[in-house]
């Protein structure tokens, strides 16, 4: 029998159309066969040493621990045989919705940092203390960001929350959003924040597993078709992440810390590696839109393709935030998934400058968390239905 490429094999249509976006269920699926690989290599997640992360909720009550009866635990797909090893993705559901005002919307992002102030200072103190004792190398560069999206719960029943707890239940956070919310972060956040357009960007992005782990290489495409190398960086180091369950609305927030690391290459390796991304095709009709000739797709023992991605990205700039609205194309040839994914990031430039100052006083770190998160509380507001 013929050798079939992932990308060109037929994939198992369910019976019945998800209400979600197709990405939502493909990523679940990938974590899934993330969470039983049995090293930290394995899925290409880097966390610091002093790593940690929480997840709370929000909502008219303010913060709180328990969620009101009134919202369901719903699968993420109609199709209930949407699980892996018996692990059901599930996803809250409000169909109680009411129309915030002004007052009640600035509560909430007030309550969220006064809630997550002291967790910030403390993992930038963690993080320093990473880069001056070593523990991270490859000249980390630390960023924070928000993202917006959906946290997935899993390992648990669908029906009403209160009949076990949500905090203690295991969940990835998908950061794939609709169309709608794109268009209403142009037409309304952007020009009501002063956001002023940056430049628009066209890559691939190559991950290639390697004898130190993974290294993702930005491509851009010679006049001849082929790809060309523009920068070698690691996965991020993760210090801190904080998702926001916002379960009076459509639509979850995570905030992280995490250093991005550039890879030096010796010449050999920027060879060997160049030698692997030439021999690519790029090919619009496919997922990931590059494709290899059989055999090509590893370099001896030494490099493997593990993951290729199409990505289209406008840049906007203020002068303390920074936004991304992506658009990706990408295909992991690990476990054959395939995503076709629509994505916001806001870079919190200013506040990250001044939380790698030493002894930063609270008061401070409050003050411009209230102003951030009024504008991150703003960009969730904008239709941000997944449904």
């Amino acid at each position: 029998m013929s050798y079939v490429p992932p990308h060109k094999r037929n994939l198992k249509i369910p019976v019945q159309p998800s209400p979600f976006p197709d990405s939502l269920l493909t990523k679940f699926g990938k974590n899934m066969n993330e969470l039983k690989s049995s090293s930290a290599k394995g899925n290409g997640i880097v966390y610091s040493e002093k790593y940690f992360t929480k997840c709370f909720f929000i909502g008219t009550n303010g913060i709180v621990d328990e969620v009101p009866p009134y919202i369901k635990l719903v699968p993420l797909s109609p199709d209930s045989s949407e699980r892996i090893d018996g692990v059901k993705a599930l996803i809250l559901m409000n169909k109680d919705f009411h129309k915030e005002s002004k007052e009640e919307e600035r509560n909430r992002w007030l309550l969220v940092a006064e809630k997550v102030a002291e967790d910030l200072v403390f993992a930038y103190d963690q993080a320093n203390k990473c880069v001056e004792d070593h523990h991270l190398s490859d000249n980390a560069k630390l960023r924070l960001v928000a993202r917006f999206g959906k946290i997935i719960f899993y390992g648990s029943k669908a029906g009403p929350v209160v009949d076990y707890s949500l905090k203690n239940s295991r969940r990835i956070f998908s950061t794939d959003v609709s169309t709608s919310f794109i268009q209403n972060i142009k037409s309304k956040a952007i020009p009501s924040h002063e956001f002023c357009i940056d430049g628009e960007k066209e890559k691939y992005i190559v991950k290639i597993t390697g004898p130190n782990g993974i290294i993702n290489c930005k491509c851009t495409v010679k006049e001849d078709g082929r790809l060309s190398m523009y920068k070698a960086e690691l996965h991020p180091v993760r210090h801190l992440t904080i998702d926001v369950s916002c379960i009076d609305k459509n639509l979850d927030m995570r905030l992280m810390l995490a250093g991005k690391r550039k890879k030096t290459l010796t010449e050999k390796e920027i060879s060997d590696i160049q030698g692997l991304l030439g021999s690519a095709i790029v090919d619009l009709n496919l997922k990931g839109r590059l494709r290899w000739p059989l055999g090509k797709t590893s370099l001896e023992d030494c490099y493997k393709i593990f993951e290729v991605c199409h990505v289209r990205v406008t840049i906007y700039k203020t002068r303390t935030l920074g936004l991304k609205v992506r658009e990706t194309n990408r295909l992991n040839e690990r476990y054959s998934t395939v995503e076709i994914e629509k994505g916001v990031t806001l870079i919190l430039k200013e506040i990250n400058t001044k939380l790698q100052e030493r002894n930063i006083e609270r008061g401070c770190v409050l003050e411009m968390l209230r102003c951030v998160l009024g504008t991150i509380w703003n960009f969730m507001s904008c239709d941000g239905s997944l449904m």
